[in-house]
């Protein structure tokens, strides 16, 4: 532990070195990138990278791959659409899926990606709005301004074009990004699960790995597949050994600019609080699970994403629970301090924000609890109540001026909105009964019995009563019921005897005033303040540093390199022959059957996964990692046990990324899964 100290104190001490940074394309260090490796990007390259990389709306990153809409991203970003699209009769997770023609592609029913197409800077319209404003006025008219910006950006064409208003180095700079967005996304490829997940739990930020975490999916526009100009062809040769390699994807977010009083409240109740929940959630589903194996499919999908969750929370509590990382963080902020009290000018600008966030975040813990149970929903965990939450309010927000709405109803994001609520889903009673009665028992545990919410919510009945009551009761599960309701707007919703619909309408009031607590109390006065500290510390170091990540376009940098751990060199790749040497007949080290029938046909020696330098974090799963020609060499699925404290610090000697070798996949479209087509078509991008 206390190398980790050290060297979390080294880390920290620089603003940047080596190969740490999440950047944005418009502000590369192409002077450090010249320096460090003999490249720089020209305005070409960047913008042939912007085009070529994509987001996936749900969370993760892939990259267009061929001139015909191919996009490659991780199988475990795309589990939503495969388990979507399996049955008990058709288990797709289980058995995988291949698409023998584009004819045999299938839509997947809740999917958007989104490809970047252009950056600009809204700062000074966002400040002219909120001059002089603080509380509830300034989160108002901040949320007044976005939505305008965004609302005028799409235009009349929103269900094509996309745009976020983003904040940058929390809140210093506001930059609006726009998008193609393309909601006609189709399956093309999916391993089986124990192909992309081998090794499971146990091996998840771990290396060495022998995954295949790959999916392919395709971009429809107008029935056809989209013809692009931009994709990044695949390197069937992939990446080698100190070769410098490039990661273009979405990271979803860190706290490296967070305060001292921040990252206190992480480590002593939000973190906690959330593991103690996920630990919960995983015994529920695992004991579903043990029912039968159509229960442990259901179920699958939810164990993963809590296993993965929890582990890596853990990792940051590790990290945050470490006395090196707070020395280095108050001494990093106390330097900040004393540059600004050393400047006359810019102490009176700026005040004291620390003291302001401050008390910010004591309130943020005073009302946590009640706003993640209600605002948050985490006392009502089933699908159902989230498309009744998305009725309720959507009726009442569409009825307001658009500036006036909550966010995530502005004119400008209802296309994703809709696409949601009108999926296709599969919604199990019986896995969703199971969550609520558990979720139900949560918020009267946590908000008490006699909280007039628990108290309205429950009546009479057990938690697990409402759960049966209302489940069984509602006809949400039904497309055409919810577009009725859609579109009945709020007199459909107030008539409605719909069982889940009178649930959401009778948290929302509570909810939304915990919501505007919050936003008035703590996110307004945090923002003011954030933005005071990124003017200083623009000040102090100049725009050669980067934001934390927001679920934007990034590139980061960084070779193929292992590392040294407890006096023990750890190789930078891993070779198909060790999946076969670490199966043990057993989950989760149990082949696919397609693996084990095709072991005399693979090329053992060829690499399976590697690791590099490169500084990540979640969302970024999916992305493309590619060379100085911008051609792929490898897929980013996960990063080592040292990465997980990569929320808050970087230290290039042991943080890795963790990718599948681009060889392996040519290797295993050919021979293990006889999908040459599909091969072909990501070779013919070659020049």
């Amino acid at each position: 532990m206390r190398l980790i100290a050290a060297s979390i104190a080294l880390a920290i001490a620089s603003p940047s070195f080596a190969a740490e940074g999440m950047w944005t394309l418009d502000n590369l260090p192409k002077a450090q990138m010249q320096a460090e490796f003999g490249f720089t990007p020209t305005d070409a390259w960047v913008q042939k990278v912007m085009r070529s990389s994509v987001r996936l709306a749900g969370g993760c990153s892939g990259s267009f791959i061929s001139g015909d809409g191919l996009v490659l991203t991780n199988h475990h970003c795309i589990v939503g659409c495969i388990g979507d699209l399996s049955s008990a009769d058709e288990d797709l997770m289980r058995d995988g899926f291949l698409a023998k023609s584009r004819a045999d592609e299938r839509q997947c029913p809740n999917f958007e990606i989104n490809r970047l197409e252009s950056i600009s800077d809204v700062s000074g319209r966002i400040s002219e709005a909120t001059k002089g404003l603080s509380g509830e006025a300034f989160a108002n008219a901040k949320r007044a301004a976005q939505s305008a910006i965004e609302s005028e950006c799409a235009g009349e064409d929103r269900n094509r074009v996309r745009c976020d208003v983003v904040d940058l180095y929390q809140g210093g700079v506001q930059h609006l990004y726009r998008y193609t967005r393309f909601q006609d996304v189709r399956l093309a490829f999916a391993p089986e699960f124990a192909a992309g997940f081998f090794g499971g739990d146990p091996d998840n930020f771990n290396f060495p790995r022998y995954n295949l975490d790959m999916g392919l999916l395709r971009v429809y526009e107008d029935g056809k597949p989209v013809e692009l100009e931009d994709f990044f062809p695949l390197n069937p040769e992939g990446a080698a050994e100190g070769e410098l390699v490039m990661i273009t994807g979405h990271p979803g977010s860190t706290q490296r600019l967070l305060t001292v009083s921040q990252l206190e409240a992480l480590r002593d109740k939000s973190l906690i609080d959330r593991l103690l929940s996920l630990a919960e959630m995983r015994g529920l589903l695992l004991q579903f699970g043990a029912l039968g194996e159509e229960q442990a499919r259901q179920a699958q999908n939810d164990l993963f994403g809590v296993e993965n969750s929890f582990k890596a929370l853990r990792g940051r509590q590790t990290t945050l629970n470490d006395p090196a990382v707070f020395e280095a963080k108050r001494k990093d902020e106390e330097s900040l301090k004393a540059f600004v009290a050393a400047d006359p000018k810019l102490s009176e600008e700026i005040g004291d924000p620390w003291s302001a966030i401050a008390e910010a975040t004591r309130i943020s813990r005073e009302i946590e609890t009640a706003y993640n149970m209600l605002e948050g929903a985490g006392g009502f965990r089933t699908g159902y109540f989230g498309l009744a939450r998305t009725l309720v309010r959507g009726a009442d927000e569409r009825a307001k001026p658009n500036a006036e709405r909550l966010r995530e109803f502005g004119e400008a994001g209802l296309p994703r909105v809709e696409q949601g609520l009108f999926a296709e889903r599969p919604l199990y009673p019986d896995f969703e009964i199971v969550k609520l009665g558990w979720s139900l028992s949560k918020l009267r545990e946590e908000l008490g019995a006699d909280h007039p919410v628990v108290r309205q919510v429950l009546g009479k009945d057990s938690p697990q009563q409402l759960a049966e009551r209302v489940i069984r009761g509602t006809k949400l599960g039904d497309v055409a019921v919810r577009r009725a309701l859609w579109e009945g707007g709020v007199d459909a919703i107030a008539k409605s005897d719909d069982p889940m619909i009178a649930l959401a309408r009778a948290v929302d009031p509570a909810a939304r005033e915990l919501r505007a607590r919050y936003e008035r109390e703590v996110q307004a006065v945090t923002q003011q303040a954030a933005e005071k500290i990124a003017r200083a510390r623009f000040a102090q170091l100049g725009t050669g540093v980067y934001p934390d990540a927001t679920f934007s376009l990034r590139l980061s940098y960084g070779a193929v390199q292992g590392w040294e751990w407890a006096g023990e060199t750890v190789p930078a790749m891993t070779q198909i022959r060790g999946l076969y040497e670490r199966a043990t007949g057993s989950d989760p080290y149990k082949l696919a059957p397609s693996w084990e029938s095709s072991r005399e046909k693979l090329n053992l020696d060829l690499p399976m996964n590697f690791v590099s330098t490169n500084d990540i974090i979640g969302g970024n799963s999916g992305s493309p990692v590619i060379n100085a020609k911008a051609e792929v060499v490898g897929l980013v699925f996960d990063g080592n046990i040292h990465s997980l404290g990569g929320a808050f610090w970087y230290d290039a000697r042991i943080n890795r990324s963790v990718s599948v070798h681009s060889a392996v996949m040519i290797e295993a479209l050919r021979k293990v899964y006889d999908a040459d087509h599909l091969a072909d078509e990501i070779l013919e991008g070659r020049e």
